[in-house]
C-alpha cells in the first residue's frame, strides 16, 4: 500500500511483512531439531565404535594374559560367550605383563564409558520420538519429510509413533 502525494517526491509504503503462519514456525522449529538430533546422533554412533573397539581388543589381550573368562565377562558386563569369540578373533595378541587388576580397570573405565554413550544416544532416540510424533500428530509434516530429515524409513516412523503421547515442545 502506497500513499503519494502529487506534489511530493518521497512516498509512504508499508514496509512490515504479514505474521508467518503457526504451523509453519512449529514445522520449521521441528525441522531444526529433528537436523540437530540427526548429527548428535550420528556422533554418539561414531564416538562408540573406536571405544568398543578397543574394549574388544584390552578384553582379547586380558585372555591372552591368562584373566579368567569369568573375570572378564563380570568386569565387561559381557556373557562369557562374547568374551570367548572376542577372545577368538585376536589370535595374532603376545603377552603384554600388565597386573590383572591393571586390566580389569581398564575394561571396566571402557565399559563405563560405552554404558554412558548407550545411555545419552537412547536419550537422544526418546527425543527424536517425541519430535516424530509431535510432527505426526501436528500434521505439519508428512512421512517421507519426516523420513528424510530422521534417517529413518517412513513405515518405522509411523510404526514408532503409533499412540505415542506427545510432549510441548
Amino acid at each position: 500500500m502506497a500513499v503519494m502525494h502529487h506534489g511530493d517526491v518521497g512516498y509512504y509504503r508499508y514496509r512490515g511483512t504479514p505474521k508467518p503462519d503457526k504451523a509453519a514456525l512449529q514445522a520449521e522449529k521441528i525441522r531444526k531439531l529433528l537436523k540437530a538430533n540427526r548429527q548428535r546422533l550420528a556422533f554418539k554412533a561414531s564416538s562408540s565404535r573406536p571405544v568398543s573397539a578397543r574394549l574388544n581388543q584390552h578384553v582379547a589381550q586380558a585372555l591372552r594374559d591368562g584373566i579368567k573368562v569369568t573375570r572378564l565377562a563380570d568386569a565387561a558386563g559381557l556373557s562369557r560367550w562374547t568374551i570367548r569369540t572376542i577372545g577368538l578373533t585376536y589370535d595374532d595378541l603376545l603377552p603384554s605383563g600388565q597386573p590383572p587388576e591393571h586390566q580389569l580397570a581398564v575394561i571396566k573405565s571402557l565399559k563405563s564409558e560405552l554404558t554412558e554413550l548407550e545411555e545419552s544416544r537412547a536419550a537422544l532416540e526418546d527425543q527424536r520420538l517425541n519430535l516424530l510424533a509431535a510432527a505426526r500428530r501436528l500434521g505439519v509434516m508428512d512421512e517421507f519429510e519426516l523420513a528424510a530429515l530422521s534417517g529413518l524409513q517412513s513405515d518405522a516412523i509411523r510404526k514408532m509413533t503409533w499412540g505415542q503421547h506427545v510432549q510441548v515442545l
